[in-house]
């Protein structure tokens, strides 16, 4: 978030800098908890990639004895998709022999960690409850199945639940487009809608978040916050709901301290944030069917963030958390925080607000450099929302989108999905490309050649055997030949396939090492490399 005057004192003030999360992630399937015999309840994964929300329902009759079944993988991950239909009702068993649900094998981009479901245990209903809410298994685009469904609620021993952001997360931010004056109702469904109809769900994009300025005080009797009625007139939940029927997710922000990051306090006891209230509103997000907490310091203090996320996996609702733990600065990282980023948060921004320029892209990702050994499934380092078709050039806006990926980056928009031009969106949508930020290897890439100079070798393993995605980057002014040589990137000597993922073809069989000739100025050349084993 940019500098902003508060209304009471001259400070200067950072928003739009975090988001978060809880343990448990109904997103990426998860076999149930369940017993060894008794009403086993039954949760499907989705039927194609991506992830989606939807109705779980009630309980079905008992049927004969052994008949229990636990959660069964997806069936088709197809090449993209949208994500998991219907989240199967429980089916019964009165006691007998059970059986373990199917193993989902995650695809890329959006294959999640490969669960298998648990034997029946003795809810009677899906994890949201008898016609609750609750969502599909995220199924892998190219898989050939999903991940495991949800088992039932109750019962005894089971494989327990899959991680939250077991990859990292997508989705789209109110902040760097419509800041404070511009948010409201209307555009937060907008931007739903056009996650749908510009294909940007397809691709894996599910998380819609409420940057600061959504609140407007809090109950004087409950403490509970209350929401800016002007802007959300038919309120949290119902917008809650409205995001949900479009398969997709709900995300909120709020601070750990008495006002944001925006300077929203307005003399209201306690203020707006959440300190001292972390309980109440955890609460109060998970009854409002909140999915995603954006966790902005904004002058509070460290050990808050972890009292926020004690509260919010009090809840039992599995809700993202992103946390922003630097004001103007300096920032902590997993190599230099004093609180323990990876065991607090789901991810954790880095550095200083991104904005639309060149220079900024490069300050951050000089920034994550170093900072790959904090990343991995369920926690991630936050270099910023994506600026794409906020300002940059599309060749930048490519290269940008890029180095996100090869750094297993939060995938968060900022720009209006509504009005993108088709380059944008070609860009956004690139299931190739975006099949690299979603391997679920969960592996972030570093410089492997060239730290420094204008033309840098990065490589990310990804899962496969010797496989590798590689992105030759050329920061300078001026065009310029990258070469990648197996050695660098720990593929063994001898023939590799070579893809080009922006160009989505195969450059074929090549010896050793490969050169890509005239990189464009600011641009990258992306590939995937797979050697023999």
């Amino acid at each position: 978030m940019k500098s902003i005057l508060l209304a009471a004192t001259t400070v200067a003030v950072i928003a739009g800098c975090s988001d978060s999360g809880s343990p448990t992630d109904p997103s990426t399937g998860g076999a149930g908890p369940g017993g060894s015999s008794g009403v086993g309840g039954t949760g499907h994964a989705g039927t194609s990639a991506g992830s989606t929300a939807v109705t779980g329902g009630a309980g079905g009759a008992g049927a004969a004895a052994g008949t229990t079944s636990a959660g069964h993988g997806g069936t088709s991950g197809g090449s993209s998709g949208a994500g998991g239909t219907t989240a199967g009702s429980s089916s019964a068993g009165a006691s007998g022999a059970t059986a373990n649900g199917g193993t989902g094998t995650s695809g890329a981009p959006n294959g999640g960690m490969t669960s298998t479901g648990g034997a029946s245990g003795t809810g009677a209903a899906g994890m949201a409850g008898a016609a609750g809410t609750t969502t599909g298994g995220r199924g892998g685009a190219g898989g050939t199945s999903g991940m495991g469904g949800l088992g039932g609620m109750s019962g005894t021993a089971g494989a327990g639940p899959s991680i939250v952001g077991a990859t990292p997360p997508m989705g789209w931010n109110s902040w760097n487009k419509f800041a404070c004056d511009g948010l409201n109702e209307t555009v937060v469904k907008k931007m739903a809608d056009a996650f749908v109809t510009s294909g940007m769900k397809d691709a894996g994009y599910e998380y819609v978040n409420l940057d600061d300025c959504w609140m407007d005080g809090r109950d004087s009797g409950s403490g509970k916050i209350k929401v800016n009625a002007s802007k959300f007139p038919s309120g949290i939940a119902a917008l809650a709901d409205y995001v949900h029927g479009k398969g997709l997710k709900l995300g909120l922000y709020s601070t750990p301290n008495t006002q944001t990051c925006a300077g929203i306090y307005g003399g209201y006891t306690g203020g707006v944030g959440s300190k001292d209230h972390e309980t109440t509103d955890a609460q109060t997000y998970a009854d409002w069917g909140i999915d995603y907490l954006k966790y902005d310091k904004c002058r509070g203090d460290l050990s808050r963030f972890a009292v926020m996320r004690d509260a919010l996996q009090k809840t039992g609702r599995p809700i993202f958390y992103s946390i922003n733990p630097g004001d103007q600065g300096p920032y902590c990282t997993p190599t230099s925080c004093s609180i323990d980023l990876v065991h607090i948060a789901n991810m954790w921004r880095i550095e200083f607000d991104i904005s639309a320029n060149w220079d900024s892209v490069i300050r951050l990702i000089d920034k994550n450099k170093p900072e790959y050994v904090g990343a991995g499934p369920g926690h991630w380092n936050d270099p910023d929302m994506l600026e794409v078709g906020n300002g940059l050039n599309d060749t930048e806006g490519r290269a940008h989108f890029s180095m996100w990926c090869i750094m297993a980056a939060p995938l968060i928009t900022g720009n209006d999905l509504s009005s993108m031009s088709a380059t944008t969106k070609s860009i956004l949508t690139n299931r190739e490309v975006i099949a690299v930020d979603q391997d679920p290897l969960g592996k972030q890439g570093r410089v492997v050649a060239g730290s420094g100079t204008n033309q840098e070798v990065w490589s990310k393993e990804l899962s496969g055997t010797n496989t590798r995605a590689v992105a030759l980057f050329n920061r300078g002014g001026s065009s310029a030949s990258i070469t990648v040589k197996w050695s660098d990137i720990g593929l063994p000597a001898g023939s590799a396939t070579v893809r080009d993922l922006w160009k989505g073809q195969d450059v074929g069989p090549v010896t050793d090492q490969y050169t890509a000739s005239a990189v464009p100025s600011h641009d990258v050349v992306m590939l995937k490399i797979v050697s023999a084993p």
